[in-house]
C-alpha cells in the first residue's frame, strides 16, 4: 500500500454511517477480479469498475503512480489497496469492513 489518493464522494450505508467509495481497476476476463467484485459486494459495497481495456489511459497513470500493472487494482477511499490477494488478506485480519465503513 503505497498512499497513493483518489479524491471521491462519500456515500451513506443504512445504519447512517459513511461508506467508502471503493474503485476496481479490472477487466471482464479477470478470474482475480471477479473474486474482488464478489467478496466486496458481499460487503454491501458499491463499486466503481474502471475496465482497464477500454480506459488504458486512466489505468497507465495509476499503473505509473503504484508501480504495479497487473488487474485488479483496487482502491478504498483513495487509498491503494493492491489486488485480490492484498483485499483477500485485508478480510481474514478483520481489517477489511473498518476500511469500508462497515
Amino acid at each position: 500500500m503505497l498512499g497513493i489518493k483518489l479524491k471521491l464522494n462519500k456515500c451513506s450505508n443504512m445504519k447512517g454511517k459513511n461508506m467508502a467509495n471503493v474503485v476496481m481497476y479490472c477487466t471482464d476476463s479477470c478470474p482475480f477480479c471477479r473474486n474482488a467484485e464478489k467478496l466486496l459486494l458481499s460487503k454491501g459495497v458499491a463499486i466503481e469498475k474502471i475496465n482497464t481495456e477500454q480506459e488504458p489511459e486512466k489505468f497507465a497513470d495509476i499503473c505509473t503512480q503504484i508501480g504495479r500493472d497487473s488487474v485488479p487494482q483496487i482502491f478504498i477511499d483513495g487509498r491503494h489497496i493492491g489486488g485480490f490477494d492484498d483485499l483477500s488478506e485485508l478480510d481474514l485480519d478483520d481489517e477489511l469492513e473498518p476500511l469500508l465503513g462497515l
